[in-house]
């Protein structure tokens, strides 16, 4: 059926088939196989490799990229805050779902390592203060996750009350890869 809609999408928007053909395309049919075999464990399997494919080819991000209440219990278990604005001495606590970067398989394990570096900034951009390797994060798991995130605090106590951005850059030190997420804020 999956495969079904996405070649009948493609005819209907005048592409050939030939477009669709390849890695993932054969994924989802092996997985839409394995689901009309009854066997959802292996069409999940299928389909996660698929993600795995796609995350090694993809650039470095950050979709998820949030002030929080407290730091996060897990991935996507956190309260938002319901604005970016702080009291003064109060902490920034920063919730972040990076994805795209690299593991790499060591000691029978897969391993990432991510860097983050700040700038605190004023809204036109000068820069106020900021470290380099200011959060690390050294992962080390069985399967390369696809859900991984960070908690970061910082303090910016002493700060005077307006209005500042925030920049991180996410570093992946095995790919070389960096992603940015800027975060405007204000101290009341």
């Amino acid at each position: 059926m999956l495969k079904q809609l996405l070649l009948g999408g493609a005819l209907a928007a005048g592409l050939s088939c030939q477009v669709l053909a390849g890695p993932l395309q054969d994924k989802v049919g092996e997985a839409e196989a394995a689901l009309e075999a009854g066997n959802g464990g292996e069409a999940i399997a299928v389909m996660r490799q698929a993600l795995f494919d796609i995350w090694s080819k993809a650039s470095l991000s950050i979709p998820t990229a949030l002030f929080v209440r407290a730091p996060a219990d897990g991935y996507g278990i956190y309260t938002p805050r319901a604005d970016a604005a702080f009291a003064p001495d109060e902490a920034l606590r920063i919730y972040l779902e990076p994805v795209g970067f690299d593991w790499k398989q060591q000691d029978g394990l897969y391993t990432s390592l991510l860097t983050v570096d700040f700038d605190l900034a004023s809204p036109d951009g000068k820069v106020l203060a900021g470290q380099k390797g200011f959060g690390r994060f050294d992962f080390k798991s069985h399967v390369p996750n696809t859900e991984y995130m960070a908690n970061l605090t910082l303090n910016v106590s002493g700060a005077p009350s307006g209005d500042y951005v925030l920049e991180l850059t996410v570093n992946d030190e095995y790919s070389g890869k960096t992603a940015k997420v800027r975060m405007p804020f204000s101290i009341k």
